[in-house]
């Protein structure tokens, strides 16, 4: 690597440095992106690419703990857990279960709806940019639903989303296959959640990158951070497989690793990976006219680009990265359930990926104390792909010596773990 110190440097090229870079770069600084894969890589592009402003819960609630034991011996459950492996994820399970109360939703929840409004600014902005170039588009998510009991909460939940200023449009079976007509017959309804959309993910991660380049910004991929010489409470220099990299401020945007990272520097904080699966298939261009969410399953299905990719599951068993067939065929099971008119389709890519989740639920995103020129964005979860552009944007703003509103800020400081250490 150069010697010349950089104003950031940003470890991880995934959607949260690469959405910091873009804001920096845009204001003329001066910033390195180390990315330890080749880009596009990771879990910002095996995701299902949703744009969800409607999806404002946190991934602790009493629903997810009720689903999680319900699951809990269930190989190809949508959301299992390991309890093999060390005390700490039995630790960090402990601390999640005790935020999956109501009281601790509702807080996140108006966190999230902050978030994801500016976000939802943030995506329709780059997408007057750019947007054909990765099939951004706010048609709307259908979320359906194959029995009775569940549309019939969701009916409710639809209220409660038009009175948070959230549209949603309810549709009986026949209102739903003449949107859908590979729905099939057993899918008893499902609610059309208008702002949401979706975008082809590795597309927009090539676009992004290609901007900050455009912008001045340099990436260095199949670079790996080692760790880092930390002076009287600052980073000074990040220890490569390239040799080291200096500069004025950094930042960790590293996924399910930031945490990895984090302590290495001598700081801890509990960012824990859900592994969680996606298939691509080929498929004809007008299989689906809009993303989809099978509820029941707990899988979505997004038409990108010829093809149709299938993706969910959150696995908490650390950074085992197997990829079992009974997963995979249970998911094709979830397909071919919900949209059985589609026929046997021809596997282009099978994935999996580590989402980086913390214990209440919400992301970490801002200055550490120690060392006080090192900024993390992490955490968010299922949510990363949405909420890329507020984190990139909260990150250079805090670069940038600004900070944004305090409540925001209190929810999403990553010194709010400190005491648990």
């Amino acid at each position: 690597m150069g010697s010349a110190k950089r104003d950031v440097v940003i470890v991880g090229g995934g959607i949260m440095g690469l959405m910091t870079a873009y804001f920096l770069t845009h204001k003329g600084a001066s910033v390195t992106v180390l990315e330890k894969g080749r880009l596009p890589c990771g879990s910002s592009c095996g995701n299902a690419g949703l744009i969800v402003p409607s999806h404002l819960q946190p991934l602790c609630s009493p629903a997810n703990l009720k689903e999680g034991f319900r699951h809990l011996f269930n190989p190809v459950g949508p959301f299992s857990v390991s309890l093999t492996g060390d005390g700490r994820r039995l630790l960090w399970l402990a601390r999640f279960a005790a935020h999956c109360t109501e009281a601790h939703v509702a807080r996140a929840v108006c966190v999230y709806r902050d978030l994801a409004d500016r976000s939802l600014v943030l995506h329709d902005a780059l997408a007057e940019l750019g947007g054909s170039h990765y099939e951004y588009g706010r048609h709307g998510l259908l979320c359906v639903y194959a029995s009775k009991k569940g549309f019939q909460a969701a009916c409710e939940e639809a209220e409660a989303l038009c009175r948070a200023g959230r549209p949603a449009r309810v549709l009986e079976a026949d209102a739903l296959r003449c949107l859908e007509p590979s729905l099939a017959d057993a899918v008893v309804g499902g609610i059309l959640q208008e702002p949401d959309g979706s975008l082809n993910p590795s597309a927009f991660m090539t676009w992004l990158a290609q901007r900050v380049r455009d912008q001045g910004g340099q990436i260095a991929e199949e670079t790996e951070v080692f760790g880092a010489e930390v002076s009287q409470g600052r980073v000074v220099r990040l220890r490569t497989n390239r040799g080291p990299v200096a500069g004025e401020q950094f930042v960790v945007a590293a996924g399910a690793w930031t945490g990895i990272l984090t302590g290495r520097m001598g700081v801890r904080l509990p960012v824990e990976p859900a592994k969680g699966f996606s298939i691509t298939y080929e498929a004809p261009l007008d299989a689906l006219r809009h993303p989809l969410l099978l509820e029941e399953a707990r899988v979505a299905v997004t038409p990108m680009e010829g093809t149709l990719r299938l993706a969910g599951v959150l696995e908490l068993s650390g950074f085992d990265d197997a990829v079992p067939l009974r997963r995979l065929d249970a998911m094709e099971r979830d397909l071919t359930t919900f949209l059985p008119s589609l026929g046997r389709l021809a596997v282009r890519e099978i994935w999996r990926g580590f989402r980086p989740c913390t214990p209440d639920g919400l992301p970490v995103i801002g200055r550490l104390r120690s060392p006080k020129n090192l900024l993390v964005g992490s955490g968010h979860a299922t949510k990363g792909m949405f909420l890329g552009p507020v984190t990139g944007e909260l990150l250079a703003e805090f670069l940038e010596g600004r900070s944004p509103a305090p409540s925001v800020e209190r929810a999403v400081d990553p010194n709010r773990f400190a005491h648990l250490f």
